[in-house]
């Protein structure tokens, strides 16, 4: 049994900068997530499904960290993918080739018993029909919107006023999404506030809308709060920041049950990951000591 089930598509990604390229990387939400997780002592598995084509050494760092992987199945092709930055840092995601969708039945039954199950995919890989049985499990179920219709899916919507998410929300108890992927979703002119209404209204319990530099915004039904970003010297890396976030926001919810609570926690652990590089390694994760001091001191900045 594990704690939290991570569900979508690892990647065998290659990384395209204007200077230089880096291949091969592990890479997408579940990856970061799940071993951030891990690294901040949460028992987590991972539900994915790669080919036999995947690099075998992308997949020490789940081993190394302590990352449940029976949920690791094989398939007839693994997901891969180019990751590929503008120089004002945009970002793009180019599919050359997909794994096969992740059904309800392809979660292990030790992982049934999770108190958090978080739906971190790609590009739709986890359907509708998943998502409800998921819900109807009565466990909390946490979604990463980017992967129906944000910034990591390959397609986006054409009519900018949500209804691409609407049929999702109200299946799980936090929708969480970058500013990123909701202009995606909503277009350039809905900002956080709006966003969040919106999630809210359409049957979510909590939404979290990462805002970058800004820090991140979350609204309740009966509350909402700006959390202002830990101030760093220097962002080096922030690929798989909002991933982590994320890891950082259920690590604590999963024991208290706090939404900004938790969001302090996503926000700290955020702040040592864009610090460093290298991709999805142990290294780059920050240890739960680190996140804790550093959260002690968001809540000092968050009250000045």
């Amino acid at each position: 049994m594990v704690d939290i089930a991570v569900i979508g598509h690892i990647l065998n990604e290659k990384v395209v900068f204007p200077e230089k390229e880096i291949y091969p990387v592990l890479g997408s939400p579940v990856a970061y997530s799940s071993v951030c997780m891990s690294m901040l002592s949460v028992d987590v598995g991972i539900v994915t499904k790669i080919g036999r084509d995947f690099p075998e050494q992308l997949l020490t760092v789940f081993k190394q960290t302590g990352v449940d992987s029976i949920g690791i199945k094989l398939c007839d092709s693994s997901t891969n993918n180019e990751l590929i930055y503008d120089f004002n840092g945009n970002k793009r995601v180019n599919f050359l080739s997909k794994a096969d969708d992740i059904s309800y039945m392809d979660i292990p039954s030790d992982y049934l018993d999770s108190e958090i199950f978080s739906v971190s995919p790609m590009d739709y890989e986890v359907g509708l029909d998943t998502i409800k049985k998921l819900n109807e499990t009565g466990k909390v179920t946490a979604v990463d919107i980017g992967g129906y219709g944000g910034g990591t899916s390959a397609t986006h919507p054409n009519i900018k006023n949500g209804q691409e998410i609407r049929e999702v929300c109200p299946y799980f108890n936090i929708v969480k999404g970058s500013i990123e992927d909701y202009l995606h979703i909503f277009g350039d002119r809905a900002d956080e506030v709006y966003i969040s209404d919106k999630v809210i209204e359409w049957g979510a319990d909590i939404s979290i809308v990462t805002l970058g530099e800004r820090g991140s915004y979350i609204k309740t039904k009966n509350n909402q709060k700006y959390i202002l970003p830990y101030p760093i010297k220097q962002r080096v890396d922030q690929t798989g920041a909002g991933d982590c976030y994320m890891a950082g926001f259920l690590s604590s919810y999963l024991k208290d049950r706090d939404p900004f609570e938790a969001g302090y926690i996503g926000t700290a652990a955020t702040s040592y990951v864009i610090e460093r590089s290298g991709g999805v390694v142990a290294q780059r994760m920050p240890s739960l000591k680190e996140v804790l001091k550093r959260a002690d001191s968001l809540k000092k900045i968050n009250k000045t």
